[in-house]
């Protein structure tokens, strides 16, 4: 999809620009998305990361600066009237890109609003880590671990549910990792494809492991993709799967975690010279 495209769909909810390529949408009134009767329910807070680039300038022109004019005499927006294909005023300064025209009923009832000229505190010139600081929230750090949005979730009142944050898309973006669980749902043609997890096969697999177990100890590791968490379906038969595991005698669940600290229990690791 084009960003001009995405921008025009998704007017119902009242997007606002974050800086640096980040757009947020919460709408000021209508039907929720947790509230099918239309209610007053809980707010969603969406944002949507256009990833590459966004001219900044041409979208929410300062038609009121000369500057703009000076350093863009072959690409800036005519100014509000001027001529066919004209800036959209948005007040006595700034105005809007023409084909972003879809926005404007927005603008008008002040469910719409645009932070200009936001960026980064952090002086890197790298596309790619003004991006991450953007999605981790800690500006010239980059060795932060999550990103911003997973801590917002920790940070609200319990109890999340597991839908509490969503993102759309392939992977989990760094906005979202964490602590906190987050739900994932991919897109494309490909987003229905069944995964390891939605087959039988795998309780096949531990029904064969625990027959062998009788004779020496078994080990089956279950990863669970940000994707099974994304789909009802999927959580469904993860469930089911593990109930299943758990009636069979003998069997012992260790996380991740927990297999980590068993083994640096047993394994210290080397002290420095």
């Amino acid at each position: 999809m084009r960003r001009r495209d995405l921008l025009l769909h998704s007017t119902a909810a009242g997007l606002v620009p974050l800086g640096g390529g980040a757009w947020a949408a919460a709408g000021a009134s209508g039907p929720r998305i947790d509230d099918p009767a239309g209610g007053s329910a809980g707010r969603r807070l969406v944002v949507v990361l256009l990833r590459g680039a966004v001219d900044g300038l041409n979208v929410v022109v300062p038609y009121g600066e000369e500057a703009y004019y000076a350093a863009r005499p072959t690409i800036a927006i005519a100014r509000p009237g001027a001529a066919e294909g004209a800036a959209l005023a948005l007040d006595e300064h700034f105005a809007l890109h023409p084909a972003l025209a879809a926005l404007m009923p927005l603008w008008e009832a002040k469910q719409l609003a645009f932070v200009h000229a936001a960026g980064s505190p952090d002086p890197s010139r790298s596309h790619f880590d003004a991006q991450l600081f953007i999605e981790n929230g800690t500006p010239g750090r980059r060795g932060t671990a999550d990103g911003w949005m997973n801590r917002l979730l920790a940070a609200l009142p319990e109890p999340h549910a597991p839908t509490a944050a969503l993102a759309v898309g392939p992977i989990l973006p760094q906005i979202l990792r964490g602590r906190m669980a987050v739900a994932n749902l991919p897109l494309g043609p490909a987003a229905g494809n069944p995964l390891a997890v939605d087959r039988p096969e795998v309780a096949d697999a531990f029904d064969r492991l625990y027959q062998e177990s009788a004779q020496s100890a078994r080990v089956m590791a279950i990863g669970v993709h940000p994707y099974v968490t994304g789909a009802a379906h999927r959580i469904k038969y993860f469930e089911q799967l593990y109930d299943y595991i758990n009636k069979h005698r003998g069997v012992v669940h260790w996380t991740g975690q927990e297999i980590y600290d068993w083994y640096a229990k047993l394994v210290p690791p080397p002290r420095p010279a």
